[in-house]
């Protein structure tokens, strides 16, 4: 599977994001993740990576730096303008996202901005799985026995994930100017979603026979695993509920699954009110 492997320029500047909001078409949709600092309600978001799809081109947006301006400029083309806070709440734009609950959880805590027209393409795996549904998994074992990626291609892929991921606690999203490998991360967490997505729906069948038991199906089928695999659960001790759980922290030991868990920070975090 081919990518592209071109850097993306990190957006930080008004004028900056201006052109990358003038400049996304109408018909497209949107792959998206957010890095930060304990990425939740109660962190930061120091990064928004855009794939826009089908063109395929990769954006940077520099939160830390713009602040909450990255949300209300204006696209420097045409009537009213989108900002990136319109295109987020507007249900007619696709975005996809892969896990979004943290992400969606620190977008309103810290700049009031919601987000509508998502589909998460890791409840889409769990939907799509004729296996047991009581799990859900981490986009790094999606990615790694999913899709058929080639050698070099999937161990440059899980080597930048594992080196960026050994200096987390050095605010890697933080500094600045950002390091190509931290850049090259932010890409990586993005850039097979497309494939993963279209891989999903194919083998979705809303109307099976599991679907009769409920959302989760039974549990009663047992979960297929080779042998690679029960070696790599075992030496990365995730034999537990959640599949992954130490392969997708945002950061600094918090991971999605501890922030969704966490029902008072989370609730609180919600209240728009």
């Amino acid at each position: 599977m081919s990518t592209s492997r071109s850097t993306p320029a990190l957006i930080s500047s008004v004028l900056e994001l201006e052109a990358f909001l003038s400049s996304i078409p109408t018909s497209s949709t949107l792959y998206l993740d957010f890095e930060g600092s304990n990425l939740s309600c109660n962190g930061t978001i120091s990064i928004i990576t855009v794939l826009i799809h089908p063109q395929n081109t990769i954006h940077l947006i520099d939160i830390l730096t713009l602040g909450e301006i990255a949300f209300t400029t204006c696209s420097s083309t045409g009537g009213k303008g989108k900002t990136l806070k319109s295109i987020f709440e507007d249900p007619d734009i696709s975005k996809f996202f892969w896990d979004v609950r943290n992400d969606a959880d620190a977008l309103w805590a810290h700049y009031r901005v919601g987000l509508a027209g998502v589909i998460d393409i890791q409840l889409l795996e769990n939907a799509s799985r004729e296996d047991d549904k009581t799990y859900i998994r981490g986009l790094d074992k999606s990615v790694q026995y999913d899709l058929k990626l080639g050698f070099v291609e999937l161990n440059r892929w899980l080597r930048t994930k594992k080196d960026v991921k050994d200096l987390m606690a050095n605010n890697v999203f933080s500094t600045r100017p950002l390091d190509a490998k931290t850049i090259q991360y932010c890409v990586n967490d993005i850039i097979y979603l497309p494939a993963l997505y279209a891989l999903y729906l194919k083998r979705y069948e809303p109307q099976s026979e599991s679907k009769k038991l409920g959302p989760w199906g039974a549990g009663g089928r047992k979960r297929r695993v080779t042998m690679d695999q029960m070696i790599a659960m075992v030496d990365e001790d995730m034999m537990g509920f959640y599949d992954d759980v130490s392969d997708d922290d945002d950061w600094g030991g918090v991971n999605a699954h501890d922030g969704a868990q966490d029902s008072e920070a989370f609730y609180s975090c919600w209240d728009k009110n």
